[in-house]
């Protein structure tokens, strides 16, 4: 992971890379709340407080559909949830398990990989499978958000 000017934060891969888009302190936000993964024991802070991003629309829906191993949930994101920074991403994902997405680690590392993703955050829709396991957030970026 490296930081660069105007706190854009910028993880390395071979097949390319992924942008963060946020300030430093969102990437020590990610740092303190990863779940065990890398050897980081998982925060127990409080989230950040979600105030008034909570009226904004970021998830328009999300359609299941049965697929290989379990269930496939495609997420499509408003125009807005294409852009969401830091704490917009806690509130999408709320929106997210209201429309049926299961609230578990695995998805919520799906989810989040997303919208963290220059790549992944511009797919007409996100696809969240119930088969992945949970690896982390960090495990899960370096798999392109599909890990195994």
């Amino acid at each position: 992971m490296k930081k660069l000017l105007g706190g854009l934060i910028v993880l390395g891969l071979a097949a390319g890379a992924f942008l963060f888009l946020g300030p430093s302190s969102f990437g020590d936000l990610l740092d303190r709340r990863l779940e065990g993964a890398d050897g980081l024991a998982p925060s127990t802070e409080p989230g950040p407080a979600i105030t008034r991003e909570s009226n904004k629309e970021f998830v328009a829906r999300v359609t299941p559909e049965t697929g290989y191993g379990g269930t496939i949930y495609h997420v499509r994101p408003t125009r807005a949830g294409r852009t969401m920074v830091g704490d917009q991403i806690e509130v999408a994902w709320s929106q997210a398990v209201a429309k049926g997405v299961p609230d578990t680690r695995s998805m919520y590392n799906q989810f989040k990989c997303h919208p963290l993703s220059v790549v992944a955050r511009a797919k007409p829709t996100w696809d969240l499978e119930s088969w992945r396991p949970n690896v982390g957030l960090t495990q899960t970026m370096l798999r392109a958000c599909n890990p195994s």
